[in-house]
């Protein structure tokens, strides 16, 4: 979602720090633990910019 920011803020220069949506991937083997009735899903926050190594930490910069 873009934001349309005020003055002086709009004149700022804004660097692309992530590299897109972060991946979801099936936890197989967790899956097959639970029986498989259900899937268990994970965000790969860890794949989503070369700055951080997972969590929300770039968010904080964005």
């Amino acid at each position: 979602m873009a934001v349309t920011l005020p003055a002086p803020f709009s004149e700022i220069h804004r660097e692309q720090l992530l590299f897109g949506p972060s991946p979801v991937h099936l936890i197989d083997r967790m899956t097959f633990d639970l029986g498989g009735k259900v899937k268990i899903w994970a965000k790969r926050e860890d794949r989503n910019s070369a700055l951080a190594f997972g969590g929300n930490k770039t968010r904080k910069l964005k």
